[in-house]
This record gives structure tokens, C-alpha cells and sequence, in this order.
């Protein structure tokens, strides 16, 4: 298993210090790659001397279906894998107008990416259990993605991780590492990775079952230095994936 970081955990070193800080920052706490959320106005070939050069992996993207076409120089440039679509509101799941956008966009992104053998998928929040529905099984479903299940925002939707991994299985592409707090989960800062809410025992266990080739972590809210954290769970997360 391999272990990358999410570019969004640190967009606010990115804004005090730039793309170069963020990838010294995630080479030198040990991970093997990172999954873009932008780009941060390099040009493909400049993204991939920077990864070149903190011998990083650029494993996968969060890119709205509507921009893949876009950002194929940079899927093929960089060597990404996967591409998940990193949210669809609550709005566009209730409007049968919006969501058949949204499913006619996923399609052709889909084939553009099938035909580089680029794995596309969907990325989940908290609202897509709300009032009882399964919006991950229908957009996966009806869109024919798979899944990057964040087991943070499962757990805010009262949802068991583990659980909802097996369920799942067949679909599960990649996994978002990311922890919770034992209280005010939604809104407090998120504990090092293994000393929180979610089962991450069970998470990695489910996962090497699955052999889901990468754990990508997320931070929204740090309890620490960044550096820190990065250090820190990505030790207890060798731990638990052994």
C-alpha cells in the first residue's frame, strides 16, 4: 500500500508559500504521492519537474466532470490514474433537470478518461445520506464511476466506515484517510490518523482486503503544526496497513 495526501490539506501553506512548499512539505513527512486539487497555475511540465524532483507520484485529481477535458494535458502530462468528481450538492441530486447534467457530464469525461485507461469516480460527503438516501450507490450507479469513500464524512453521516467500504466492494477504487473527533466531529479540528472516532484498524484491514492500492489523507482542520500531522498519522497509518 502506498500512502499520498490530498493538496487540499494544505492550501493554506499554499497560499503563504506556493506549489514548490506544499510538495517539499509532503516529500520530506515520507508519503510516496499526492492527489491534486488544482494545479496551482503550473503549466504540466513545470507540475511534473516539481514531482520529479521530491520524487513524488501524482496518483489522482479531484476534477469536476465538466473540466476533465480541460485538464488532460495535465492527467496525461502528469501520469494520473484516477480522477473523482470532488462534489455534487445536495441541489443537483434533488433537481431531476440538474442531475441529468450531471450524469451526462460524468459520461463524457468517462470516455475520455476510459480511453487512457484513467479510473474516474466519485468522492462523497456527509449530504449524500442525509434523510435516509444513498446518493453514492445511485451516482455510481447511474454514472458508472467508482467510489473514493471519505470515512470522515460516512462517520458524520452516522455511517459505520468499515461497513460502508464493504459495501461498497467491487466499486471502491481508493480510500480518503481522514479522522475524527470524538465529539463535534463535523466541525472540530480532526485528530492524528488512529487516535480518533473512526475505526481505522478496521479501515486499513478492509482495505488490504479490498488490496485498494493507495491511502490518500485528508486534513480539513489541524490539531498540530502541519508537518506534524503529516509525520504523525503517516506513521500510524504504516502501523495499521501492515
Amino acid at each position: 500500500m502506498k500512502f499520498g495526501v490530498q493538496l487540499y490539506s494544505l492550501r493554506e501553506l499554499a497560499e503563504r508559500a506556493g506549489a514548490e512548499e506544499v510538495l517539499r512539505a509532503v516529500s520530506e513527512a515520507g508519503y510516496d504521492g499526492v492527489e491534486f486539487a488544482g494545479f496551482y497555475g503550473k503549466t504540466p511540465a513545470e507540475m511534473k519537474e516539481l514531482l520529479k524532483k521530491y520524487k513524488l507520484e501524482g496518483v489522482s485529481a479531484h476534477i469536476r466532470p465538466e473540466a476533465v477535458e480541460e485538464s488532460l494535458p495535465f492527467i496525461d502530462g502528469l501520469g494520473i490514474r484516477y480522477v473523482f468528481v470532488p462534489w455534487v450538492g445536495p441541489e443537483e441530486f434533488a433537481s431531476a433537470e440538474k442531475y441529468e447534467k450531471v450524469v451526462k457530464d460524468c459520461a463524457a469525461a468517462k470516455k475520455l478518461l476510459d480511453a487512457r485507461g484513467v479510473i474516474f469516480g466519485y468522492h462523497n460527503h456527509a449530504h449524500e445520506y442525509a434523510d435516509g438516501n444513498d446518493y453514492i450507490a445511485k451516482i455510481t450507479d447511474e454514472a458508472e464511476l467508482r467510489a473514493e469513500l471519505d470515512v470522515f464524512w460516512a462517520t458524520v453521516a452516522g455511517k459505520d466506515a468499515v461497513a460502508e467500504m464493504k459495501r461498497l466492494s467491487g466499486r471502491l477504487a481508493l480510500v480518503h484517510i481522514k479522522e475524527a473527533a470524538e465529539k463535534d466531529a463535523a466541525t472540530a479540528a480532526q485528530p492524528i490518523v488512529g487516535e480518533g472516532a473512526v475505526n481505522m484498524r478496521g479501515v486499513f484491514a478492509e482495505m488490504r482486503a479490498q488490496n485498494i492500492p493507495w491511502a490518500i489523507l485528508e486534513v480539513e482542520k489541524y490539531p498540530c503544526a502541519e508537518d506534524e500531522y503529516l509525520r504523525r498519522s503517516l506513521a500510524n497509518m504504516k502501523k495499521l496497513a501492515e
